[in-house]
């Protein structure tokens, strides 16, 4: 026999797919778990259906978080854009009597006009990120408040419109916002992996002076991203609202620690540069079986901020391992 022939060869595995592995990993790997101490609850089709209930909201403002993080940014003020949007839309359905499309405008302004500032803070002042956009959050929050005063507003003739059931009705056994928060990761998967822009949003966090060198606008590029989380933020309070077919001032609380988690549960390291738009969905995915079945089983809520927690934690040791190497 051949020295050939007695080799082993290693099984070896691109860089790109070690994050989704991790997270589909990680994924099965609580799934099991999950199943194994409450099988009553974790099997039955009812649990299924109300997750997927709301892990397009989920995705969705992943999604965005993903390009700025890539992108060598961090945006904390998602959650306030959230309901800042929210009541643009709601004021805006009110005020023309019930005109999806003119509330939806008025939703997607407002939600680009929260990236823009995010952009020109950190990318013309040079503002840090975290601070900047930790302190645009409680902003936005106080803003909200004081223009809403707290009031819950109810679109019950809403409920039977032909928009409402395409957006938020239900094809067969699923939830039709499930098919459209997928679609949306396809579109963005392509823009992030494929087009020019996905190219130098991995450039602005990898490598931004090279970047620049070959005449890519760095600046630009951030601010975009920013602008993504403002439009998929407007994408989510529309989603959220025809939903429940009521608006309330604070319904972006409760999302930061889950998206974040999402987010780095799915490989999208803090270090800017990589990314996976599949590992996210995969992500999302996994903190909403975490939140839906925490409360399934009767477990207190605030377990779910333990879970969330260990999730981050383990999911970084489990890139890590996975990478072969030390991230800082």
């Amino acid at each position: 026999m051949t020295l050939e022939n007695n080799t082993v060869k290693k099984l070896v595995i691109p860089d790109k797919f070690k994050p989704v592995i991790g997270a589909s990993a990680f994924y099965l790997l609580m799934m099991a778990i999950f199943i194994f101490f409450a099988p009553s609850v974790f099997l039955n089709v009812g649990m299924f259906t109300a997750v997927f209930l709301s892990l397009p909201l989920y995705i969705i403002m992943g999604l965005s978080l993903v390009f700025v993080t890539v992108a060598g940014e961090i945006d904390l003020s998602f959650p306030s854009i959230v309901p800042l949007s929210g009541l643009a839309f709601a004021t805006t359905l009110s005020a023309t009597h019930m005109n999806f499309w003119l509330a939806f405008l008025a939703s997607l302004a407002t939600g680009i006009a929260c990236g823009l500032l995010n952009g020109f803070l950190v990318t013309k002042l040079g503002f840090s990120s975290l601070i900047t956009t930790l302190g645009v959050n409680f902003m936005l929050i106080g803003l909200t408040q004081v223009l809403n005063k707290g009031e819950v507003r109810q679109f019950t003739e809403f409920d039977e419109s032909p928009i409402r059931r395409a957006l938020v009705g239900s094809w067969g056994p699923i939830p039709s916002q499930m098919f459209w928060g997928l679609g949306l990761a396809v579109i963005l998967g392509l823009i992030f992996n494929r087009h020019q822009f996905g190219i130098h949003v991995h450039i602005a966090g990898d490598n931004p002076e090279a970047g620049r060198a070959m005449g890519v606008n760095i600046e630009r590029v951030k601010v975009l991203c920013f602008v993504l989380v403002g439009i998929c933020c407007a994408l989510t309070s529309t989603v959220a609202i025809l939903l429940n077919s009521t608006y309330y001032s604070t319904m972006g609380e409760g999302y930061l620690l889950p998206v974040l988690a999402a987010v780095f549960v799915g490989g999208t390291p803090v270090t800017g540069g990589r990314g996976t738009i599949a590992g996210l969905v995969i992500g999302a995915t996994t903190v909403v079986f975490i939140n839906t079945g925490v409360i399934a089983v009767g477990l207190d809520g605030y377990y779910t901020q333990l879970g969330f927690g260990l999730v981050i934690i383990l999911s970084l040791l489990g890139h890590r391992a996975l990478s072969g190497r030390l991230t800082r």
